[in-house]
């Protein structure tokens, strides 16, 4: 079937619209209920339970969560990890794409140190581009929040500087078992290793996205290109329901025009926004691949 035969009907995009905000509100208030943590469902890879269908496996029905009140005890290893953070850092002024495009380049060093800091500032653009996409974008934006404060106030900790490149985070967790390759004992904050891992995983699919819609027809549907690029990078490591989720809000997308006005807010000619979007798409590889052969090395790309 063509682009055209595929993209939905106004009626159908309305259904649509209305179906995503009655699944948020459900995903509300059943993880409010359920009290599940965000990281086992958008980006992590067990099955997501805000629907039900899913019992809880024992290990999570055994666990209990760490008071609030007093730091976690040394025996856990907790105390080497900071607490995972309540509220996400303020992303500041709007979306350019010259700025995301100038942070994935500067947080490859030339001898391939990753270098988290300026790795988070990518995100902390490509979080405002994919607010930029519609509300139908909010929960995924919120759990990549979750993600980068967790990496920024393992930087602000007593062992920021092990935190300071991903290399140095792999060496300091995985010499005092803080990766956790099968799971994680109960009371311990989240491993950085693991954290890094999911934004990993979803820094693919945007750069598929932002490469599709650098290279596509006029006429191609974003729709389209963002589910096809989820498919391929995210899917994989998501239940059904979250795959639902997502497809539901690929469908409530901008237009491609739209589209090339926010990845080209800045200004200037469409042959120049173009080919700052294709060296965009560049600098993002260029740090996903390094940071999948580090990975790949310690046999960390199935973390759960």
């Amino acid at each position: 079937m063509g682009v055209t035969g595929w993209a939905p009907t106004r009626l159908c995009r309305l259904a649509c619209l209305v179906g995503i905000f009655l699944l948020l509100l459900l995903l509300c208030f059943s993880s409010l209920r359920l009290q599940l943590p965000s990281s086992t469902c958008i980006w992590g890879v067990r099955p997501c339970r805000w629907i039900g269908g899913v019992p809880p496996s024992k290990e999570d029905a055994e666990r209990k969560p760490p008071p609030s009140a007093s730091p976690p005890s040394a025996a856990t290893g907790a105390a080497l990890l900071p607490q995972t953070p309540s509220k996400p850092q303020d992303l500041g002024e709007g979306f350019q794409v010259g700025r995301l495009q100038r942070a994935f380049a500067d947080s490859l060093t030339p001898s391939g140190q990753i270098l988290i800091r300026e790795y988070l500032s990518g995100w902390k653009e490509l979080v405002k581009f994919m607010d930029s996409l519609g509300a139908a974008f909010g929960l995924i934006s919120g759990e990549t929040r979750t993600k980068m404060a967790i990496l920024q106030e393992n930087q602000r900790g007593p062992h920021g500087a092990h935190y300071r490149t991903v290399q140095s985070m792999v060496r300091f967790e995985l010499a005092r078992g803080l990766v956790g390759f099968q799971s994680l004992p109960a009371g311990r904050p989240p491993s950085g290793c693991r954290t890094f891992l999911r934004l990993h995983r979803a820094l693919k699919w945007l750069e598929l996205f932002l490469l599709k819609l650098g290279t596509s027809p006029e006429d191609a549907d974003p729709s389209r290109m963002c589910a096809d690029a989820y498919q391929e990078a995210l899917a994989p490591y998501h239940s059904w329901w979250v795959r639902q989720a997502a497809a539901l809000a690929f469908l409530a997308m901008p237009s491609q025009r739209e589209l090339y006005r926010i990845l080209n807010a800045g200004g200037g000619d469409e042959d120049k926004g173009l080919r700052r979007l294709l060296d965009t798409v560049h600098s993002i590889a260029h740090v996903y691949n390094a940071t999948q052969e580090l990975y790949a090395a310690h046999g960390m790309l199935a973390l759960p």
